[in-house]
């Protein structure tokens, strides 16, 4: 499974998340590129974070005290291969570098490096 995280919305990347795990745990490997708005709700500053966008379900996902979307892709990680990169034009863009980020990213590349990668399997876009 290929994952594809591009909205800056809690809920839609709790849902990749979510799937992350299901899929992991049914030993499916995962990919999951993380670009455009969902990149700055994978900064290691908290207050980066923070700016992620919260609808009401998003709200009440956060209230209900389970995992957030980076527990819950840790969490998948330790079930299975899940292999998480982040954006490189939208990383430059900001001027950041994997070490500015959370340490579930295991690389940085591009929508190319990305794709090739992706070739086989089920893409999701979210």
């Amino acid at each position: 499974m290929n994952l594809i995280l591009l909205s800056g919305d809690y809920a839609k990347i709790h849902a990749a998340a979510m799937l992350a795990v299901v899929a992991s745990s049914l030993d499916m490997p995962v990919n999951v590129f993380v670009s455009m708005e969902a990149l700055p709700a994978f900064h290691g500053d908290p207050a980066i974070r923070a700016t992620v966008g919260m609808g009401q379900v998003g709200h009440k996902l956060k209230d209900s005290g389970g995992d957030d979307y980076l527990g819950l892709l840790d969490q998948a990680k330790s079930f299975g291969t899940v292999t998480v990169y982040a954006c490189s034009l939208v990383a430059d863009l900001y001027g950041w570098t994997l070490e500015d980020l959370v340490p579930t990213f295991d690389d940085m590349m591009g929508v190319a490096g990305f794709l090739g990668k992706a070739s086989t399997g089920t893409t999701i876009a979210l």
